[in-house]
């Protein structure tokens, strides 16, 4: 049986009833990620809290115009100059422990009596934490932070307000996803009435790409792999391939999208050679019939049904022979 999501009346007074709470999210940080951490550490940061927001990796060029990201501090950095002291430690948009890596943890020190929440919206959420909420059916940990600070009544600065609309408009794919919801349009809205520019941050979002993006996008094409009859896309990004663009973190945020628009798609997949040897499966279906969560849950992996991710042993070319394997054995008899 599932743990019972503990209320946001309880995360509210564990958060109120702290001094110094500490942020924390997955690795890799994408714009739900940030944004989740930077609008929830605004939020607090108005109400008299210390906060203090950390990752395991750099903010990722592309969104290091969200207000607020100059003071994400990366793990290694604040291990090497001791932990942070904090009452309460919040992970955010992180399906696992593990997603957050053990330099990241060991940045805090949790005071005796402490505890870890844990805020997600995956459905392969291991709830980890002390107290849990998890909501498979929100689009975005944006979505959730955004509703958690309006039942507390927590002030909502504009630098939140831009971060909010990040984090859900990414995990939405601008809002195009079926995962959005009519609240999700609703926030959006609350959000620009509130003062959002809303051109200006879909600008920084999507059309503020580095030319070597658009130059990896195109060696990746060349090499596009079609299988299934044209119903499944992949494309494998090396190690070789990644270093000759300069890739920076970030840079594959949303390549995959642009393989999955192909019409007769139902499965698009993106395989990345990692420095440590692992290949990165990102993937995206769109139709809950092919459910990439479970296929990557064959795999260690998880996610949501149309969007899921796992992390494989190489080299790349058989990982993806087995993870396109799996893929083909769920589509058989799928029309």
């Amino acid at each position: 049986m599932t743990p019972a999501n503990a209320s946001f009346q309880t995360l509210i007074g564990l958060l109120e009833g702290a001094a110094t709470i500490g942020i924390v999210s997955h690795r890799r940080p994408d714009g739900d990620a940030l944004g989740s951490c930077l609008a929830l550490g605004a939020s607090l940061a108005a109400i008299g809290k210390t906060v203090h927001i950390v990752n395991d990796d750099p903010v990722p060029d592309g969104l290091g115009f969200l207000p607020g990201s100059e003071a994400i501090r990366v793990a290694a950095t604040v291990v090497a100059g001791g932990a942070l002291p904090v009452d309460v430690l919040v992970s955010l948009d992180a399906a696992g422990a593990d997603r957050l890596s053990e330099t990241a943890w060991a940045a805090f020190a949790l005071a005796e009596g402490g505890v870890r929440i844990n805020i997600d919206h995956h459905i392969s959420n291991t709830r980890f934490a002390d107290y849990n909420y998890v909501d498979a059916i929100s689009p975005a940990t944006g979505q959730i932070i955004y509703e958690l600070i309006e039942a507390a009544g927590w002030p909502l600065p504009e630098g939140a307000r831009v971060a909010l609309y990040a984090a859900i408009s990414t995990d939405t794919g601008s809002f195009r996803y079926p995962s959005a919801t009519g609240q999700t349009y609703r926030i959006a809205a609350s959000l620009i009435d509130a003062g959002l520019d809303v051109g200006e941050v879909n600008r920084q979002l999507y059309e503020s790409y580095p030319l070597r993006r658009l130059l990896l996008l195109r060696d990746l094409l060349q090499d596009l792999e079609i299988h299934a009859d044209g119903r499944v896309v992949a494309v494998k990004l090396t190690r070789r391939m990644a270093e000759a663009a300069g890739l920076q973190a970030g840079d594959t945020e949303g390549i995959i999208d642009v393989i999955r628009s192909v019409d007769s798609v139902i499965v698009a997949i993106l395989f990345e050679e990692m420095e440590d040897g692992k290949i990165r499966v990102s993937s995206r279906s769109k139709s809950p019939r092919a459910d990439v969560g479970a296929i990557c849950a064959v795999f260690g992996g998880g996610g949501h049904t149309l969007a899921a991710g796992t992390r494989m042993a190489g080299p790349i070319d058989a990982a993806a022979t087995r993870f396109l394997h799996e893929v083909s054995q769920r589509l058989d008899g799928l029309d």
